[in-house]
């Protein structure tokens, strides 16, 4: 398994880099909120990714990313793809904070995650990177927010770090007024 790389970029796209690292170049997905560019020297914290008929490498930038992706995708219903489709868009302190607050919302803007998945990451993760209770009303809340935030216009990509900073439990005209603060800023 390789659980490190260390070398210089001799391509970059976004979400994908070829590493030339020991006179090898190796594809290495990242997620999108890294930018890399040709020539740039990186040093990535690697998950080795193997099915029966694939061997895909997710790199991160610190160890502590690496842990909490692997966590993520020990999920049932969380594959590498979901995984850093979470990182893409939101920084590992925003996704516990969403673990520990119970904010469905948060990972139900998240293209490739619905109700019931979002519902697993915190119920099969809460206890694992969380303090306190799970609390069952914001898990049982719905995608009306980022629904509402979209249909005025907005990006998954924008709501998505503002979700954890909503409380769930207010009314959804009051959590819309928040969100539209929070994204006018």
């Amino acid at each position: 398994m390789i659980g490190y790389l260390e070398g210089e970029i001799k391509f970059a796209s976004k979400g994908k880099i070829v590493l030339f690292a020991n006179g090898i170049g190796f594809t290495v997905f990242v997620p999108t909120s890294l930018l890399y560019f040709e020539e740039d020297k990186v040093k990535l914290y690697i998950h080795t990714h193997l099915r029966e008929d694939n061997l895909s490498l997710f790199g991160f930038a610190s160890a502590h990313d690496l842990d909490l992706f692997e966590l993520l995708i020990s999920v049932s219903g969380v594959g590498p793809k979901i995984g850093l489709g979470i990182f893409s868009v939101s920084k590992s302190e925003n996704i516990i904070q969403a673990i520990e607050s119970s904010n469905l919302n948060f990972f139900t803007s998240i293209s490739g995650v619905g109700k019931k998945t979002a519902q697993k990451i915190i119920l099969d993760l809460k206890s694992k990177v969380g303090k306190g209770e799970i609390n069952m009303k914001n898990l049982e809340g719905s995608s009306e927010l980022v629904d509402s935030l979209i249909s005025l216009g907005f990006q998954k990509q924008e709501i998505t770090p503002i979700l954890s900073d909503i409380d769930s439990s207010l009314p959804i005209a009051s959590q819309i007024k928040l969100a539209l603060k929070q994204l006018h800023r």
